[in-house]
């Protein structure tokens, strides 16, 4: 299981401003643009996957980054099966969602 990037805002789909359904999958592009690294992350409810898919991979192609994949991840709804994290330095533990890496893409021209 992989742990997913801290929630962006409240827990509803990211892909449409009108959707009020709870995220279910989160996408983590990453990639490199000259020297700088590039993330961007969004989450989505399964209506959207595709979309929030398709939005990210058309914004990596506009910016150019060809060096880097967008890894999908099947996420715990924001209310169920949280696990408690602890930092590097102990002191604020932070209560994530599990993850489960489903698939990821290649970046190419």
């Amino acid at each position: 299981m992989t742990c997913p990037l801290p929630r962006m805002q409240a827990h509803v789909c990211q892909a449409d401003s009108a959707c009020v359904r709870p995220p279910c999958f989160q996408a983590r592009l990453e990639a490199v643009n000259g020297t700088q690294p590039v993330r961007q992350n969004a989450e989505a409810c399964a209506g959207h996957l595709a979309d929030m898919v398709q939005a990210l991979t058309t914004w990596a192609r506009r910016q150019h980054l060809t060096d880097g994949q967008l890894t999908v991840l099947a996420i715990d709804p924001p209310s169920s099966g949280s696990c408690l994290l602890v930092p590097a330095d102990h002191d604020r533990p932070e209560t994530v969602a599990l993850a489960l890496a489903f698939s990821t893409i290649r970046l190419t021209e």
